[in-house]
C-alpha cells in the first residue's frame, strides 16, 4: 500500500524564470523616474516660493507707498501750499494746527519736518526711496487757478536680487481743500 501512494506522488521542481522579485534593469527605471518626479515637484516648489517672496516684497514695497502718500495727501489738503510753482525736491505747507512742514527725500526715506519736532521718517526702513519730487502749479497769485501738488515717488525694498527685488513708481496730484484764488 505504500508503494501505491508514493506513485502520485511529485517532488516540487523550482522555476527560476517564473519567480517573484525585481530585475536590475526595473529597478534602474523604477529609480530614475521616481527622480525625475522628485526634480519636476522641487522644481516647482523652488519656483512657488520665489514667487511668493516677490509678492510679499510688492506687496511691503505698495503698502508703504500708499501710506507715505496718504499722511502728505492728508497734510496737504488741509493745509496752505508755500513752495512756489515748479519742481521742487521739497514741499513746504502751513498745516493750520501742526505749522510749518517741508516734506523731502533724506537718506534715502521720506521725512516730515515740523517747526517743533525733528524730521521724523515717514517711509519704513524696509522701503528705500530712490526718488522724490514735487511738482507745484497754481501757486502764484497772478494765474488764479487753484494750487495742486503732483508728488513723483519712486520706490524699492531692500532685498537683493533680481528675481525677488520689486520696485514701484507712484504718481499722484493732490489739491487742498481751501481755495487759494485771489
Amino acid at each position: 500500500m505504500i508503494g501505491n501512494n508514493n506513485k502520485n506522488f511529485q517532488f516540487p521542481i523550482f522555476n527560476f524564470q517564473k519567480s517573484k522579485g525585481f530585475t536590475l534593469i526595473e529597478l534602474i527605471v523604477a529609480m530614475a523616474v521616481f527622480s525625475t518626479v522628485v526634480t519636476i515637484v522641487s522644481s516647482i516648489f523652488v519656483s512657488t516660493m520665489g514667487s511668493q517672496r516677490k509678492n510679499v516684497n510688492q506687496q511691503e514695497v505698495l503698502e508703504n507707498a500708499r501710506y507715505v502718500l496718504e499722511i502728505m495727501a492728508r497734510s496737504i489738503r488741509q493745509s496752505t501750499v508755500q513752495t512756489t510753482d515748479g519742481t521742487s525736491s521739497v514741499l513746504a505747507i502751513n498745516h493750520p494746527v501742526k505749522g510749518l512742514i517741508t516734506y523731502q527725500l533724506d537718506s534715502d526715506q521720506i521725512k516730515e519736518s515740523t517747526g517743533v519736532n525733528p524730521a521724523l521718517a515717514l517711509s519704513s526702513s524696509e522701503v528705500i526711496i530712490d526718488k522724490l519730487s514735487f511738482i507745484v502749479q497754481g501757486n502764484s497769485l497772478s494765474d488764479n487757478a487753484q494750487p495742486r501738488v503732483v508728488i513723483v515717488v519712486s520706490l524699492r525694498n531692500t532685498e537683493v536680487g533680481a528675481n525677488i527685488a520689486s520696485s514701484i513708481n507712484l504718481q499722484t496730484t493732490v489739491t487742498p481743500r481751501n481755495l487759494q484764488i485771489q
